[in-house]
């Protein structure tokens, strides 16, 4: 006879059963886990609004399309299957799409129209990455008093805790950058909203907003971090001091401590928003939603999507 399952076992099945189950007892289910320690601000509450009504819209989609569930989209051969699934029609992703002879368009709009109606810096020419971040998420362009929200928004969640840095300094200074960032990345997933929720017993149906919140989180540490160790690898180790009077983009330049020119600044935007989304085919992209799909959260996910975009063939990272 089988050994009764213990406790932690048990304990872990109603876990799990908690998070689609909603007519358990009041007192049987775990306390609701806040994704954030305080109200959500304005434009977050703005931005988390455009995109339940962008999923509602997708649902719709996603159930009309499924009437046509049967219907064959190509010829899968062996040769395909055996080289890496190469040609094989199967993903969806719907923030961007590379075309081999377009390059990338976001939400339908090229590179070039991104460049042209996103809003930018004052008298700058190039659009601002954050501006590019809202469309990937709304599919709308947003405006300048968006952008100037979202901008202020990013710089309230920038701080990056002391336990982090600590661990960057104990890495060797050798370290290939891209090997500090992931190990980074993983040193803050302690804080993510995404974990402490479903350790509490979140809904299906909130899942998103926790990883919204850690994606918010993550974008305005990540130019911090990644200040740190290019000054730490290629510089005197001594970081310019954060300006929040600037943009995203344009303090992250200013951190770099390359030069202090308007040029430099408006190039990093312009990289920056030219390389904020790449399909789902990559390696990183695809990492990124393969361990996401496991309900990784964001802090793995992206972690992990490092790992793949500092392959060979992926450009090592780009790390100079």
């Amino acid at each position: 006879r089988p050994p009764p399952p213990q406790p932690g076992a048990m304990h872990r099945v109603a876990r799990l059963s908690a998070h689609v189950v909603g007519g358990a007892r009041a007192d049987e289910r775990p306390a609701p886990a806040p994704t954030s320690s305080a109200p959500a601000s304005p434009i977050v509450a703005a931005l988390k609004g455009k995109i339940a009504a962008l999923a509602k819209e997708r649902s719709a989609l996603k159930a009309e399309l499924l009437k046509h569930g049967d219907t064959k989209i190509q010829e899968v051969t062996i040769d395909m299957c055996i080289n890496g699934a190469r040609s094989i029609k199967a993903m969806v992703t719907e923030t961007s799409d590379l075309d081999a002879s377009k390059g990338i368009a976001y939400r339908g709009r090229s590179l070039f129209e991104c460049n042209k109606v996103l809003p930018k810096a004052p008298g700058g020419e190039c659009a601002l990455p954050e501006a590019a971040f809202w469309l990937l998420l709304t599919g709308e362009v947003p405006s300048d008093d968006q952008v100037r929200e979202l901008t202020k928004e990013l710089h309230a969640r920038s701080a990056v805790p002391q336990n982090v840095l600590a661990t960057l300094a104990s890495l060797p200074k050798e370290t290939h950058p891209m090997t500090q960032l992931s190990v980074c990345m993983l040193a803050l997933q302690k804080d993510s909203k995404f974990t402490a929720g479903y350790q509490q017993g979140m809904k299906k149906n909130e899942y998103w907003e926790a990883a919204l919140e850690d994606a918010l989180d993550l974008v305005a540490k990540i130019p911090v971090v990644a200040a740190h160790i290019y000054r730490r690898t290629f510089k005197d180790g001594k970081v310019p001091a954060y300006d929040s009077k600037l943009d995203w983009a344009g303090n992250y330049a200013q951190m770099l401590g390359v030069n202090d020119s308007q040029a430099f600044k408006e190039v990093t935007r312009l990289y920056l928003m030219l390389h904020a989304d790449h399909e789902g085919g990559n390696v990183s992209a695809h990492t990124s939603h393969l361990v996401g799909s496991a309900l990784s959260d964001p802090y793995y996910a992206w972690a992990a999507g490092l790992c793949g975009l500092a392959g060979a063939l992926h450009g090592f990272g780009h790390p100079g």
